[in-house]
């Protein structure tokens, strides 16, 4: 129920985001997500590196952007070896070659993608319209760089008031739990985030 809640609201943040976000994107703001929160709400979580991202627009007439992943492993979900989602609004402002400049980008919130970059994601459920982006949007989409990954806001609150059985935690998986903010040891988060899932902590 929560979840479908959820999913409500990001598609209520869609249409506010089509209606007035491109106009006033600043005012765009996102409810603050744990790790429990992203692994629930996550309807895929996968991990993998960008091949891709093109804009355009879509049958409505909607601007969009896709990200393509070359997918290495799926935590949540079956997004097979390569997966595209549909990110609401452009890379970048575009010329309409009749003297305008169409300027509805993906309002601040959304987190930006590079081809070659290494992430880990927590995807929504696709919209009706065909839409989907990160839960809590630029909070998850984790960044891979080395052995570390953090999202855009450098985990920031990430396992507040986050309560897991300390016997089935590792030393290190209870370490991190412990952190506050900062980059995280990829292995042991994602082995964090496959066992909560396999095990349903936070459903």
């Amino acid at each position: 129920m929560k979840r479908e809640y959820h999913r409500l609201i990001f598609g209520a943040l869609m249409v506010t985001c089509l209606v007035g976000a491109f106009h006033n994107a600043h005012a765009t703001t996102v409810e603050k997500m744990t790790v429990a929160d992203l692994v629930n709400y996550g309807d895929k979580i996968i991990v993998g590196r960008v091949t891709a991202v093109t804009d355009g627009f879509d049958a409505n007439n909607l601007p969009y952007t896709d990200i393509t992943v070359s997918v290495s492993e799926n935590l949540k979900g079956n997004a097979g070896a390569a997966y595209t989602f549909r990110q609401l609004g452009l890379t970048a402002p575009r010329d309409m070659r009749n003297g305008r400049t169409f300027v509805g980008v993906s309002p601040d919130g959304f987190p930006r993608f590079t081809p070659g970059e290494d992430v880990v994601l927590f995807l929504y459920a696709k919209t009706s319209l065909g839409f989907q982006s990160t839960a809590g949007l630029m909070q998850g989409k984790f960044t891979v760089k080395g052995h570390e990954l953090v999202n855009d806001i450098n985990n920031r609150g990430l396992f507040d008031n986050v309560t897991v059985d300390p016997s089935q935690l590792t030393p290190a998986e209870q370490k991190m739990l412990a952190k506050g903010q900062g980059p995280l040891d990829q292995d042991v988060f994602k082995g964090f985030v496959k066992k909560a899932v396999q095990q349903g902590w936070f459903d």
